[in-house]
């Protein structure tokens, strides 16, 4: 009978031992991955400039910019009929509340791998419109990866300027009892993407009509330069002159940023963003300025035109420069740190549970039981081999 309750012993811990590894290599793969249920909502506060009149896009004198204060409701959820079991779509979804006014919601989708939380190449990923299909392939957002590594570098979806943005790790603290790691986001001057200008109502030409006031306080009147051109100027060349000063003149808008967050490792979740300060600006083409050469060229020794001329040709570096369109700056609410945090602790809670105590508590309960097997399974010497 001892011999038969040791067989079936050492045979259940061989199995429990078997179980173990096989939910290390099965189990784990299969569970911990990207939950079809994601309901997070963020909140920040912070402030907002204007340096243009927002409806006008004219410019607003140095001591008149406009400031409001800004807070950013931020909510990301799952597609979950859209789910399988690779990849898995988040919507999100970013209000702004600007001085008091709501403005309308702009909308995301990211497909990502339910495994590594990477962006993958998928059709029904946007950004803004459905039509504006874009490829994230490679990089990271709205999560970070699962055991996010202090040593290792994130690529970091902007969808602003339509690229990744390499993570800098800064440090790492405690927040709320858990521990988090911060990474620095920031570029400069990156040029932003199409659909965000149309999307935002933001000029994409402009004429020298348009820009005279600031030709004007760089010391060019251009009024007055025609009122010259007309006297000096030959016919043919004052019509190519005044056919050039219709054309339109081209903008590009650039964006910069700097983003300090923290990020809850085990899962990958962002709990705390407690720096994010950025900038949009514009810079005119000075192409436009250089194209009128070869008419004003032929008259840089005349008398009346020459001085004038020079000016202009002078101007073409300063007329590029990039000027601020709108800057903010925001953190997390106190309530959202303390809400991200909890749903973190819940998270790696459930991630320890499938990767740690259950395949351990397999693992030690088929050895104990093993050993116990092998320990009844042994017995008294036979008569014979003591009587030698």
């Amino acid at each position: 009978m001892k011999g038969a309750v040791s067989k079936i012993l050492i045979v259940l811990g061989i199995v429990l031992i078997l179980a173990a590894i096989l939910w290390w290599a099965i189990a784990v793969n299969a569970l911990v991955k990207l939950p079809d249920d994601v309901d997070i909502e963020n909140k920040y506060e912070g402030e907002m400039t204007w340096y243009v009149d927002p409806l006008t896009h004219q410019p607003l004198a140095e001591g008149e910019e406009q400031k409001m204060p800004l807070v950013v409701t931020q909510k990301i959820t799952s597609l979950t009929e859209e789910f399988d079991s690779s990849v898995g779509p988040l919507r999100e979804s970013i209000e702004l509340n600007v001085g008091g006014m709501a403005q309308p919601a702009q909308e995301f989708v990211y497909v990502l791998d339910r495994r590594t939380m990477e962006n993958v190449k998928d059709d029904r990923a946007y950004a803004w419109t459905p039509e504006n299909v874009v490829n994230r392939e490679g990089t990271y957002y709205p999560l970070f990866p699962f055991d996010t590594s202090k040593d290792e570098t994130y690529s970091v979806w902007k969808n602003e300027i339509g690229e990744g943005v390499e993570t800098e790790f800064v440090s790492e603290e405690d927040k709320e009892g858990v521990t988090v790691y911060n990474f620095k986001l920031a570029f400069q001057d990156k040029e932003v993407v199409e659909a965000y200008v149309k999307g935002m109502g933001l000029p994409t030409t402009t004429t020298f009509e348009e820009i005279k006031p600031s030709l004007k306080a760089a010391g060019v009147d251009v009024d007055a330069f025609l009122a010259l051109a007309v006297q000096a100027m030959q016919p043919q060349d004052l019509q190519e002159l005044q056919k050039a000063l219709q054309n339109p003149i081209s903008l590009k808008y650039y964006w910069t940023m700097e983003q300090e967050l923290s990020v809850e490792p085990k899962t990958g979740v962002p709990v705390d963003v407690y720096k994010d300060v950025e900038t949009l600006t514009m810079k005119v083409d000075a192409e436009a300025l250089a194209g009128l050469q070869p008419i004003l060229g032929k008259y840089v020794s005349d008398p009346r035109l020459g001085p004038a001329i020079t000016q202009l040709a002078a101007l073409q570096e300063k007329l590029g420069e990039a000027r601020k369109i709108f800057s903010y700056e925001f953190a997390s609410t106190q309530d959202t740190v303390k809400a991200g945090i909890e749903d973190a602790k819940d998270g790696a809670g459930k991630i320890n549970l499938v990767k740690v105590y259950i395949p351990w508590a397999l693992l030690i309960v088929g050895a104990l039981i093993l050993i116990v097997g092998l320990l009844m399974g042994g017995g008294p010497a036979p008569e014979q081999a003591a009587e030698e």
